[in-house]
C-alpha cells in the first residue's frame, strides 16, 4: 500500500494522472475491490509489477462488460523503472491473461495528448488510436485533450505471435 501512495505521488505519475484524492483507505478498498480473473462476478483486476523483489508499477482492467465485451486498461509504472520496456512486457502479460476471457473481444485505454511514453506502450502492443476526445478531462485545473486506443481480439493474436 504505501508502495502505491508513493508511486503514485512522485513526479512522474503526476504529470500524467490526478493523484489529489489519493488516500490510504481509498487505494485499500480500490485493491480490495478488485477480482480474480475468471471470476463470475469480477468486474476489475489489478496485479502489482515485480522485479528482482521490488515493487515496480501496477496493471489494472476495470469496467469489465461481459455484455458489450469489453474492459478498460491502465497502467503506471515507479519512476525509476520509466523507459526500461517493463510497462511493455507487464501490460502484454495482462493482455495475455485477458484475453483468455472467451467472451472479450475488446480491450481500451486512455492517454493525455502529452503522455507520449503511455503512448508508446499501447503502440508497441498493436493498440489503435481511435481518436482524440478534445478538453475531455480535467486535469491540474486545466482541460485536457485525452487520446481513445482499442485493441481487438484479433490484432492482439497478430501482436501476440509478432512478440513472442
Amino acid at each position: 500500500m504505501d508502495f502505491w501512495l508513493e508511486m503514485r505521488a512522485a513526479p512522474g505519475a503526476r504529470r500524467f494522472v490526478d493523484t489529489d484524492e489519493d488516500t490510504r483507505e481509498l487505494l485499500l478498498r480500490r485493491i480490495l475491490e478488485a477480482g480474480v480473473l475468471g471470476e463470475p462476478r469480477a468486474r476489475s483486476f489489478r496485479w502489482f509489477v515485480e522485479v528482482e523483489g521490488q515493487l515496480a508499477g501496477t496493471v489494472s482492467a476495470r469496467e469489465l462488460s461481459r455484455v458489450h465485451g469489453r474492459v478498460e486498461l491502465g497502467y503506471m509504472m515507479a519512476d525509476a523503472y520509466h523507459g526500461q520496456g517493463l510497462c511493455t512486457r507487464a501490460v502484454a502479460l495482462m493482455l495475455e491473461q485477458l484475453f483468455t476471457l472467451p467472451y472479450l473481444d475488446r480491450v481500451w485505454l486512455t492517454t493525455l495528448v502529452e503522455n507520449v511514453g503511455s503512448q508508446g506502450v499501447a503502440r508497441k502492443l498493436g493498440f489503435a488510436l481511435e481518436g482524440t476526445l478534445r478538453a475531455h478531462c480535467l486535469f491540474q485545473g486545466q482541460r485536457r485533450d485525452q487520446q481513445i486506443w482499442g485493441l481487438l481480439r484479433p490484432e492482439w493474436e497478430l501482436r501476440r505471435a509478432s512478440l513472442g
